[in-house]
């Protein structure tokens, strides 16, 4: 499987299931201060409709990270939503004073749509054959 997948396959893949772990985390448990955070984006949609949202984006990134290199850049875009607009959505908590210690979160979910972008960049976006394919063993 790693051979498929590499560097880039595991990002998407391994970010896509625990995005469906958040998901599930907003659909199953009550979190008060995360209702308080997200209250711009609940006046939008209900919190389970957001959970579906991170469970949506991170079988986008399932389903990417097991597609052929260099088709799978949706798949980056997929997982980089939710924690782009969970930032966004603290740091306007933050802002009108919905939830004041939102501030503290906004870097952390920031951090992760960098590192995401990172590794896109890195790993590359060009088209190549996997070396499952063709019987090699890099990381790539």
């Amino acid at each position: 499987m790693w051979r498929h997948l590499g560097w880039r396959g595991l990002a998407l893949a391994g970010t896509g299931a625990a995005w469906v772990v958040v998901g599930l985390g907003l659909l199953l448990t009550d979190r008060p201060a995360v209702r308080a955070a997200t209250g711009p984006l609940i006046s939008l949609m209900c919190l389970q409709g957001w959970g579906g949202v991170w469970i949506g984006c991170g079988i986008l990134g399932l389903a990417a990270g097991a597609a052929r290199p260099g088709r799978d850049v949706w798949g980056f875009g997929a997982i980089s939503l939710p924690p782009a607009v969970w930032a966004l959505s603290y740091a306007t908590a933050a802002v009108i004073g919905r939830y004041a210690p939102g501030w503290a979160t906004v870097p952390v979910y920031g951090a992760i749509v960098l590192l995401i972008a990172i590794i896109a960049a890195l790993t590359g976006g060009q088209r190549r054959i996997c070396t499952c394919e063709r019987g090699g063993h890099s990381g790539r």
